[in-house]
């Protein structure tokens, strides 16, 4: 196997737990793995090496929109893996036993354990559970946006009660400078039975004293 400039690790910074495959051949080539403490955190582990002792895998990290850009074809494979500032890499024997943990810079990855900048998804060089992840992250994405939009539509009705509230303060307080010592004519005017104001004479006062 290529010797790689970087520096090895006791474990994993995350909790991985497989999802799927989304290459295929001969055994699994490309798959998708979740940190089970933070399931909106994606992993990918790429096959890219072996030799007579394991199999070595590039792990890289990619978030929801990175994933969205990828099936829609505005990120190819690699620029998946290009997201990444720092790459690790997984040794593991037939058993799965871990052998080594190594973590380098994305510029230290030997080229041909990267895919061509032409690596763009087509559904038909991958497994069916790439288009399952596909529609789930789309439908996240809308779920996410109605979401937005109705928290904004609160926030704005949000803002227009305290506004009212405001104004209605403000009329309170105008009421209440009103006394009846000097303003005995007003008084009367706008108060009426018991003590209720009528918002039709409020009106032509306010009006009236413009």
């Amino acid at each position: 196997m290529n010797t790689l400039n970087c520096i090895s690790v006791s474990g994993l910074d995350f909790n991985p737990q497989k999802m799927g495959d989304l290459i295929y051949y001969e055994g699994p080539l490309l798959s998708h793995f979740q940190d089970v403490s933070k399931p909106n955190e994606h992993y990918f582990y790429r096959w890219v090496d072996n030799d007579d002792e394991a199999n070595r895998w590039l792990i890289f990290k990619a978030t929801n929109q990175d994933l969205i850009s990828f099936f829609n074809k505005r990120f190819s494979e690699l620029d998946l893996i290009a997201q990444n500032n720092a790459l690790t890499f997984l040794d593991l024997d037939d058993n799965l036993n871990k052998l080594g943990i190594y973590v380098t810079a994305f510029e230290n990855v030997p080229n041909d354990y990267l895919p061509s900048r032409r690596t763009f998804f087509e559904a038909s060089r991958y497994e069916p559970y790439a288009l399952e992840l596909k529609n789930k992250l789309e439908l996240s994405t809308r779920e996410d946006s109605i979401m937005i939009q109705l928290l904004m539509k609160i926030q704005s009705m949000e803002k227009e009660h305290r506004e009212t509230k405001k104004i209605l303060s403000e009329v309170k307080n105008l009421l209440e400078a009103f006394n009846a010592d000097e303003f005995p004519a007003i008084n009367s005017k706008l108060r009426k039975g018991k003590g209720k104001v009528y918002q039709d004479e409020l009106l032509n006062f306010l009006y009236s004293t413009q």
